[in-house]
């Protein structure tokens, strides 16, 4: 039972990871309306795939108590979305170099 409990948990913590990565992609998408590479049917197909995931979201917070907590961790993650999105592609590349 501990077991599967902790596999639901790692689960839940994929799918947050997912959700983050996800809306940063939306976020990096907006970026580019109005663009030739912009398009709207491949903004669309991340759209419905973020949604779904986002309705599996509440199961991920389920462990944490009240609205207000909830949100807290929402918020957490928000910020962690707008934080990558905004990291200039050189310190990206400088935090993911080998023995940095």
């Amino acid at each position: 039972m501990k077991q599967t409990k902790q596999k639901d948990t790692e689960l839940e913590f994929i799918l947050v990871k997912l959700v983050v990565c996800m809306q940063t992609t939306l976020e990096l998408f907006d970026e580019f309306k109005g663009t030739k590479i912009y398009r709207h049917d491949i903004k669309s197909g991340i759209n419905n795939l973020s949604k779904k995931l986002e309705d599996h979201l509440g199961m991920v917070y389920h462990h944490i108590d009240g609205d207000q907590e909830k949100e807290e961790a929402f918020m957490a993650i928000q910020r962690a979305v707008q934080q990558m999105v905004a990291t200039p592609i050189e310190e990206m590349y400088a935090m993911g170099e080998i023995g940095s």
